[in-house]
């Protein structure tokens, strides 16, 4: 009977551990393990990136706000700087030359250009006359903006022309062009004469731009001219060509004509005259400033003249306009 029960199994050894068990938990250990490492590694990678990104941002500069122009104020504090104080009284800036002319001095035209990414631009002209009545004029170009240190100050470049004239430049006369694609400037008519029944009146086209830390003179070219004389258009003509067809007298040794030098030459007669030279500015294409197309219209006595065109070219060596000869003012404009 002994036999035939059932025996049960022997127990393992003392210190004996089944080995399928061992080796699951060592398993899980060692995953476990490696789930940490990694998410200290991510950690550690979250940390020193966080940290580089403050380092970072504490070690680079801010930029420059871009630079705003308030248009009054910049007039205020620039034409106070060029001519002295204002007068609301006389509604303009009371200026008083090295010669003790006093002149006062108006805004005629003024743009802003917002264009430029570092600031504001801003572009100006200022016109007078002398206020004692005397054959004076004058006019200003104004050029500000933003400096190069890029501290959000202003720099202000101009240039101041003196000429002969008793009427001061206007609003309708200055003409703001875009010379090129990085050049802007100004067609400024300069006037002489007011009345042709009188005497003769004359307009003339001066260019200007900045260029380099001042404003430069392009180039100047006539604009208009006309004159009302009391005689018909005929007869002063035939006195025009009389005059020009007579023989000069014969000088001496010294360059005074010995038998009349107590007669005095009579002047140049004026004759009929209302002409017109008509520009524009080509198309802005580059870097270079686009050339200047004069086209000469009107009368002269009393005929019409013969349509002309001229073609005025750039030259960026000498930063002019080139004029032809036949188009150039007979005496140069003022500096």
């Amino acid at each position: 009977m002994d036999d035939l029960k059932e025996h049960p199994a022997p127990a393992p050894a003392g210190g004996e551990i089944d080995a399928a068990a061992l080796g699951s938990g060592r398993g899980r250990r060692r995953s476990l393990r490696v789930l940490l490492y990694l998410l200290a590694a991510v950690g550690l990678l979250a940390l020193l990136t966080f940290a580089y990104a403050i380092y970072h941002h504490n070690s680079i500069t801010p930029a420059p706000e871009r630079v705003v122009i308030d248009e009054a104020t910049v007039i205020d504090d620039v034409m106070g700087d060029a001519y002295g104080k204002y007068s609301a009284a006389k509604k303009g800036w009371v200026y008083v030359d090295d010669d003790d002319v006093t002149y006062i001095m108006r805004v005629v035209q003024q743009v802003k250009i917002p264009d430029n990414p570092i600031g504001d631009e801003m572009y100006f002209v200022t016109s007078g006359v002398a206020v004692d009545g005397s054959d004076r004029a004058r006019y200003g170009a104004f050029h500000v903006q933003p400096n190069e240190t890029r501290d959000g100050n202003l720099t202000a470049a101009n240039l101041q022309v003196q000429y002969s004239a008793s009427v001061a430049v206007q609003p309708e006369q200055v003409y703001f062009e875009a010379l090129s694609e990085n050049l802007w400037g100004w067609v400024i008519k300069t006037q002489t004469g007011s009345d042709p029944n009188h005497s003769p009146v004359t307009v003339t086209n001066n260019v200007l731009a900045p260029h380099k830390d001042s404003v430069a003179i392009l180039t100047a070219f006539p604009g208009s001219s006309e004159y009302v004389p009391a005689q018909p258009c005929a007869e002063v003509k035939a006195a025009y060509d009389a005059y020009n067809s007579t023989t000069p007298p014969d000088l001496g040794s010294h360059g005074v004509d010995e038998t009349e030098m107590d007669i005095e030459e009579p002047e140049e007669p004026l004759r009929c005259d209302k002409r017109r030279w008509r520009y524009r500015v080509g198309v802005v294409n580059g870097t270079i400033p686009a050339p200047i197309t004069v086209t000469l219209s009107g009368s002269q006595d009393g005929q019409a003249v013969e349509a002309r065109k001229w073609k005025v070219m750039f030259d960026p060596k000498s930063f002019t306009y080139l004029v032809p000869p036949d188009l150039a003012l007979s005496t140069p404009p003022p500096e």
